[in-house]
């Protein structure tokens, strides 16, 4: 199901130059709602820091997001989103509601319920065998 997941998201992404990573970024970026590293950011996206270090350069270099003075530690600068990168977040956001609301319309709220109550049991079994 990941990789279904993943194929219809860059499917859903194509020709707004968001990639399924740069979506994740984008949208933790967005949900945090504060200043963090890119140490912070890798260790809480579970990537490395030399990757996210990669995919924030090339955005930064997009226009999407930017680096800024860290007043706790020179060496290591925060990353913020910019406006255009908050707009990309905005309608890849929109695009993913339509193509969820397509998805769901075939589904009563029951299913929908039970499918959800599943998920979060097996995310919390995963986070206990972990």
């Amino acid at each position: 199901m990941n990789a279904t997941v993943q194929k219809s998201g860059t499917r859903l992404m194509r020709g707004t130059g968001i990639t399924n990573t740069r979506w994740q970024l984008l949208s933790e970026l967005f949900a945090l709602e504060k200043r963090v590293t890119v140490s912070e950011l890798a260790r809480h996206m579970g990537l490395t820091r030399q990757a996210v270090q990669r995919l924030a350069d090339d955005m930064a270099r997009d226009g999407l997001v930017e680096f800024a003075e860290n007043l706790g530690d020179a060496r290591a600068m925060h990353l913020l989103l910019t406006e255009a990168g908050k707009a990309k977040y905005h309608d890849a956001l929109e695009r993913e509601w339509q193509w969820t609301n397509v998805i769901a319309a075939d589904f009563d709220a029951e299913q929908i319920a039970h499918a959800v109550a599943l998920l979060e049991a097996i995310t919390q079994k995963m986070q206990i065998e972990h």
